[in-house]
């Protein structure tokens, strides 16, 4: 058992320092793009790994027919897994599109992206990129990876969410969110399943918002409110 512990523990100081490399490697990258290349719409993007599909439900259920923004998953789905569920799942719930992105496509509003689970799905300008995922360290990682690219080319429209899930993934992303003129919210610890994201998150970053599903999603659509989607 000592042995198991001294593991999960290495193995943690191994993710958290992967990810502030990360990090430092795409701070250059992350500046805002120019007026005329950013995205103009409301973006959000929202995190979540173990514990995290309660809450995005919740969150995708409440959001009007005619919101006024793009959302896009990332999660720490295997890639090995068969199929895209997740859209199925969600599809369900929500009032706005739901669909897999294809490379190149341009974002479009009122839309709902989840990627297929061997997928990274970042934004690049106006468009979608997206980059294949085989090891466990780039699904552990994809979640900042549309956050940062988030912030990159959406800069004050971004909004990163992040929600339940374990160890250290969003923080860098949110991070770089925060310093694009993006908002930051996170699901209250005590709400989410598994803590880890949350808290990380909210010790690491200057966070505008924390509260339930309900609240957030209320926030999301309040963000939304007399913005109309731009082409």
């Amino acid at each position: 058992m000592q042995t198991e512990a001294m593991d999960l523990a290495a193995s943690t100081h191994c993710f958290a320092k992967l990810q502030q490399d990360l990090f430092r490697e795409r701070e250059s990258e992350a500046h805002v793009a120019t007026e005329s290349k950013r995205f103009p719409n409301l973006l959000i993007v929202l995190g979540a790994s173990a514990g995290g599909l309660k809450p995005i439900r919740e969150i995708i259920g409440l959001l009007p027919q005619e919101f006024q923004g793009v959302v896009i998953v990332a999660t720490h789905r295997d890639p090995k897994l068969p199929s895209n569920n997740l859209v199925e799942i969600l599809d369900r719930d929500a009032r706005i599109a739901v669909r897999e992105p294809v490379e190149g496509e341009k974002l479009q509003c009122t839309t709902l992206y989840v990627g297929k689970p061997a997928e990274s799905v970042l934004i690049d300008g106006r468009s979608i990129h997206i980059d294949e995922v085989s090891s466990h360290l780039e699904r552990l990682q994809r979640i900042d990876e549309l956050f940062i690219s988030a912030a990159k080319h959406a800069g004050e429209n971004a909004v990163g969410v992040i929600l339940s899930g374990t160890l250290f993934d969003g923080v860098a992303g949110l991070q770089a969110i925060h310093e694009a003129g993006g908002k930051c919210i996170v699901q209250n610890p005590r709400d989410a399943s598994y803590d880890d994201m949350p808290l990380n998150a909210i010790k690491a970053v200057d966070i505008d918002f924390v509260g339930t599903t309900t609240e957030i999603a209320s926030l999301l659509v309040e963000l939304s409110a007399g913005r109309t989607c731009q082409e």
